[in-house]
């Protein structure tokens, strides 16, 4: 699966949560986007739906990653900030689960 094919499933749940979410508080569809912390549109329950969404379309695919797992949660810098760094992070537990 390529870098961009990981960054359109992630676009797709962005699409999915805006569906539940008021016109005011849409998240925007960027790779620049702040997903989780300080400036991000998600709280950690959030978050953790948005993962499951994630996880569940990389299923769809035959991919079994686990996105919030011990390794993501214990990282300096979370690998859930923005979609940028959430696309690196899929794409590195992809690439070393082959």
């Amino acid at each position: 699966m390529k870098k961009a094919d990981v960054q359109k499933i992630i676009f797709d749940a962005i699409e999915m949560a805006n569906n539940l979410r008021e016109d005011n508080e849409q998240i925007p569809i960027a790779e620049a986007t702040a997903l989780y912390g300080n400036d991000g549109y998600l709280d950690s329950m959030g978050l953790v739906s948005f993962l499951t969404d994630i996880e569940e379309s990389l299923q769809d695919s035959d991919i079994m990653v686990s996105l919030s797992d011990e390794r993501a949660m214990s990282q300096t810098q979370s690998p859930f900030r923005d979609v940028q760094t959430l696309t690196s992070y899929i794409d590195t537990l992809i690439n070393e689960s082959k």
